[in-house]
């Protein structure tokens, strides 16, 4: 063979190799590249209470399609969400109200946490034991459960004003706590506890007061309770809003944000209604600025 003929062949071989391989290459690139796309990202939110989960789970599963894998953890107390969101354990969480991490950042001192949206508000309910069927039955010297957490008690101490049991002190407001009570017309023990553990003393205690939030994780039917503070939302301070809050190096993301929009949507509002049974109720709107009203709430009290 032509020693020019076989040089020719020789590069032409050459040439189709290097071609395949740039070929290959820009393949392999491409699907990395799809790879790093359809990566998933991993995030978690704390709740209490295995309804609020319940309620979050149905969010992650409509989560999933836009890449996010969202987390439920379930905690136990009140405590302990916002120590694992400002540890970094959590992304978000979802328990409490403006007024709970207004209390618990003037206590930190240099809290990271903010909240970023509103999800329900859970009416505040008394529920008593079979032998007290109404409150016009109430006897002399029950023990009453109420809320161990400042925020969260306040409700219940304008309740048990409310009903007569109780006379406040007119100088306490809207935030009353067991100091303020100045008159105990019936002789009632009052007994705090954390909110998580209140459904469980009802027998033990002859009155309960709870939010709607954690009744139905006992059982309870709202409709067996004795007393509520309200049938309308529209009514409650926006600082007894309950929040999703998260940290404020994370307000900008926008995976946070879409966990955000997938929460607050048509979807949520009927699961909320249809595991509830009315007992928590949806409330966030269009106008909302959860972060405005913190820092107000920050600045009052």
């Amino acid at each position: 063979m032509d020693i020019r003929k076989s040089l020719k062949l020789v590069l032409a071989f050459a040439s189709a190799l290097i071609f395949a391989a740039c070929g290959n290459g820009s393949s392999d690139n491409e699907s990395a590249g799809q790879a790093d796309t359809d990566e998933t990202r991993s995030y978690s939110v704390g709740v209490v209470g295995d309804v609020t989960a319940e309620i979050w789970e149905d969010v992650a599963t409509r989560l999933e399609d836009q890449g996010i894998d969202l987390k439920v953890v379930t905690f136990s107390e009140y405590s302990q969400p916002n120590r694992a969101l400002e540890d970094g354990e959590l992304d978000l969480n979802a328990f409490q109200h403006i007024s709970f991490l207004s209390a618990y950042a003037k206590d930190l001192g240099d809290s990271q946490i903010t909240p970023i949206a509103y999800t329900i508000v859970s009416p505040m309910y008394i529920f008593a034991v079979p032998e007290i069927t109404d409150v016009e039955s109430i006897p002399d010297g029950v023990t009453v459960a109420v809320s161990n957490s400042a925020t969260n008690a306040e409700r219940a101490f304008l309740g048990l004003q409310d009903i007569g049991l109780i006379k406040l002190d007119e100088e306490a407001g809207f935030a009353p706590t067991k100091a303020d009570v100045v008159e105990n017309t019936k002789n009632i023990n009052i007994i705090e506890m954390d909110p998580a553990q209140i459904a469980r003393s009802l027998g033990d205690a002859d009155l309960i007061t709870i939010g709607g939030d954690m009744l139905m994780d006992a059982g309870l039917d709202p409709e067996d309770a004795i007393y509520t503070d309200t049938d309308d939302a529209s009514n409650i301070d926006p600082v007894k809003k309950n929040i999703i809050a998260t940290t404020k190096d994370k307000l900008d993301n926008p995976d946070i944000q879409a966990i955000v929009a997938a929460y607050q949507s048509d979807e949520t509002k009927a699961k909320i209604e249809e595991i509830s049974g009315g007992s928590s109720i949806p409330i966030w709107t269009a106008e909302d600025n959860p972060q405005a009203d913190y820092e107000k709430e920050l600045a009052e009290n």
